[in-house]
């Protein structure tokens, strides 16, 4: 491959929202292998001193050249530059196919508990300036002419209605996303003894999806999430047009 070509097909720049997630995705994986015998003691031992070294570390120390397709194949580089070819063993039982579906889950519903944070502050932060102006008199609006009488409190408090409906409409996804997908392998799973429900455990997920094909494919959840994040941008465009 011509290095034109490989910097074309690489998705490091993306990748760098997935460092940490993989991180933790190898750290639990790794630790499920150790704990099954799957590997020996003293090579998971060395993969997981190599990961935490890393992750102090940071994306920083990440050496990519061409030859580098993704920050998977990085961390993988990375790791055996501190204990050699046994870094591949990390990858036993797991394929980049279940990896990356794991990746994306893993920042998906941190940003999504960001977000909710965000709403909630939100909706603090206007309920107490209704509560100064329960009895203040403000004109009511619609097609853009005077209407009828309302309190500046009744007026701030629709937007919190429809910001409960964002926050409500992201925890809902957020159930669909906390999954885990680990231990899908490729496609079919793997015929190594793994343990779904530890690494489950390990990353905080509420489950394991129980069909590996889907579990490497879905993407639904994304979309799902993206119109979540869409319709909490049309609430709060509707809150600045009304105010301009």
């Amino acid at each position: 491959m011509t290095d034109e070509a490989a910097i074309y097909t690489s998705s490091l720049e993306a990748d760098k929202l997935l460092f940490e997630a993989d991180i933790k995705t190898n750290f639990a994986h790794t630790s499920m292998l150790k704990h099954e015998g799957i590997i020996d003691e003293e090579i998971a031992d060395n993969i997981l001193c190599a990961l935490d070294s890393l992750k102090e570390e940071g994306y920083e120390a990440l050496v990519f050249d061409p030859s580098v397709e993704d920050v998977h194949m990085a961390i993988e580089n990375y790791v055996t530059s501190k204990i050699g070819p046994e870094a591949g063993f990390m990858h036993t039982a797991k394929s980049r196919n279940d990896q990356v579906a794991c990746d994306v889950r893993l920042v998906l519903r941190q940003k999504i508990t960001e977000l909710q944070v965000g709403i909630l502050e939100f909706i603090e932060g206007i309920n107490e300036m209704a509560g100064e102006h329960l009895e203040d008199v403000f004109i009511g609006f619609t097609h853009l002419q005077h209407a009828q009488p309302i309190t500046i409190a009744h007026h701030l408090m629709a937007h919190v209605q429809a910001l409960k409906r964002d926050y409500e409409r992201f925890e809902d996804t957020y159930k669909r996303v906390n999954l885990n997908p680990l231990g899908s392998a490729a496609m079919a799973t793997t015929s190594f003894p793994i343990n779904r429900q530890l690494t489950t455990d390990l990353l905080g997920f509420d489950a394991y999806l129980e069909n590996s094909m889907d579990g490497v494919s879905a993407r639904d959840f994304i979309a799902e999430a993206v119109f979540d994040m869409v319709s909490l941008c049309t609430t709060l465009s509707k809150i600045c047009e009304e105010l301009v």
